[in-house]
């Protein structure tokens, strides 16, 4: 790392003294050709984080070109215009800009971040890689070669092998089934043509939330928007994926694997995030499985029991679907315990539902933690921008933790008993459990006919 990369490490570091997380003033700023972004003005110190997101992501992805937008993203910085790779990072080096792009199932994202007194060579850059990117063979196949590896790594690990099949059984036939990365199949067949035509089909105006935090106003944000996006269609030609419901519920699948300590993947139908019980399912799963040594499944099936060195829930959300989960590694001798322990435990929170102190810690930690996750403008902008795209309005961040403080008893109790549901619950083990066996969902039980 070069020493002006470390003092702008350094500097960033010390951005959450400047943005207190309790409370954003965050700008609406409409750019002269339309586009709109979200901007949180910081004059304390001299950096500018910028961070971009076109909803759709992988599951834009061809049919057979599993793995596109994610090997795109890794291009972002691979050279543009007259620079190639080499000389594209060389000139981020030389100015400690730091710019690439990621790609998950729900979107595509491109991230600045720079010291403002070289922004204007930063937004050139970031111009430049959106307007004219190189996308050499060269570049293709060394991409494509990382990404081959890092493939290669999924396929040996229990816990991928896990999450990958849990998602592709969850939702057959659908693009979250399909892994963000690809396969070496499909990564395999994806062209430089199919490259080009990801900028021009899969990116869109219509579909682009920005977020900027950081040394910069408002009046130079507005027109910087429209040179920065111009090169992007003014509309995403690509078809979307629909809606998807899980599968599975009831279902537990083995996947025979060599492994001492086999790997547990569970999954339930979640909520979304505007969803009215979302803040009560939040200190649900944290007094469930999502409170770490607080949480009631670590209490049982680690610290009662022994059986394992963590287990977790959590709720994720995914633009088409949403979900509650949760992850155990056991020894293979005792993953069934494990797993009959957990169950009993989903099935106690809905029938029993929670305490009046599990309420009350749940929402001391949810509430105390969450201005923890805003230390520097880039995970600021990242946080708001993740809301952004998730259609929620620009106040929301300000006023979520007195939603999680008004949540009472009885709203937790609520959403344990249609949340937690063992039926809906589908399982996937990786490993050679002992006296486990695949199941199939129970016949519901025969209703007595009309009189």
């Amino acid at each position: 790392m070069s020493f002006v990369r470390r003092i702008a490490a350094g500097l960033v570091a010390l951005v959450a003294f400047v943005v207190p997380a309790a409370a954003f003033d965050i700008q609406v700023v409409k750019s002269p050709g339309g586009i709109e972004a979200w901007l949180v003005e910081s004059r304390g110190l001299p950096i500018i984080s910028l961070q971009a997101g076109f909803d759709g992501g992988a599951r834009l992805d061809p049919q057979g070109k599993a793995g596109l937008a994610y090997l795109t993203s890794t291009l972002m910085n691979e050279g543009a215009g007259d620079y190639d790779s080499t000389t594209f990072t060389q000139k981020l080096e030389d100015k400690a800009i730091s710019f690439g792009g990621s790609a998950d199932g729900d979107a595509f994202y491109v991230s600045l971040t720079t010291l403002s007194a070289n922004k204007a060579d930063a937004f050139e850059l970031m111009r430049l890689a959106l307007a004219s990117p190189r996308f050499d063979q060269e570049a293709i196949d060394r991409m494509k070669g990382q990404i081959f590896a890092y493939q290669k790594q999924l396929d040996e690990d229990p816990g991928s092998i896990a999450g990958n099949t849990w998602s592709e059984r969850a939702y057959p036939g659908h693009p979250y089934g399909l892994r963000t990365t690809g396969t070496a199949e499909t990564v395999g067949a994806i062209t430089r043509d199919d490259i080009v035509a990801f900028m021009q089909t899969q990116l869109g105006k219509d579909h682009l939330k920005v977020v900027v935090v950081g040394d910069i106003g408002a009046d130079e944000l507005a027109p910087l928007l429209d040179t920065l996006f111009a090169s992007v269609p003014a509309t995403r030609a690509a078809p979307d994926a629909q809606p998807v419901t899980m599968q599975g519920g009831g279902k537990l699948d083995v996947i025979d694997f060599d492994t001492p300590q086999s790997v547990v993947v569970f999954g339930a139908p979640g909520l979304k995030l505007t969803d009215p019980e979302y803040r009560a399912a939040q200190v649900m799963n944290y007094t469930l499985g999502g409170g770490g040594f607080m949480s009631r499944l670590m209490t049982e099936v680690r610290e009662k029991r022994g059986l394992t060195y963590g287990i977790s829930t959590g709720l994720a959300g995914s633009r088409l679907t949403d979900t509650l989960f949760g992850s155990v590694a056991s020894d293979n001798a005792k993953v069934k315990e494990a797993i009959d322990i957990t169950k009993a435990e989903i099935v106690k929170m809905r029938d029993t539902g929670v305490t009046e102190q599990e309420v009350a810690d749940a929402k001391a930690f949810l509430t105390g933690s969450y201005p923890l996750r805003f230390d520097s403008n880039a995970k600021i902008a990242n946080a708001l921008l993740g809301l952004y795209l998730e259609g929620l309005d620009k106040d929301y961040i300000n006023r979520r933790n007195a939603e999680i403080m008004a949540v009472k008893k009885e709203d937790v109790d609520k959403a344990a008993k249609r949340l937690l549901d063992p039926n809906a619950f589908y399982w996937v083990v990786v490993g050679k459990p002992a006296g486990l066996m695949p199941e199939q969902p129970q016949p519901a039980p025969a209703q007595p006919a009309s009189p």
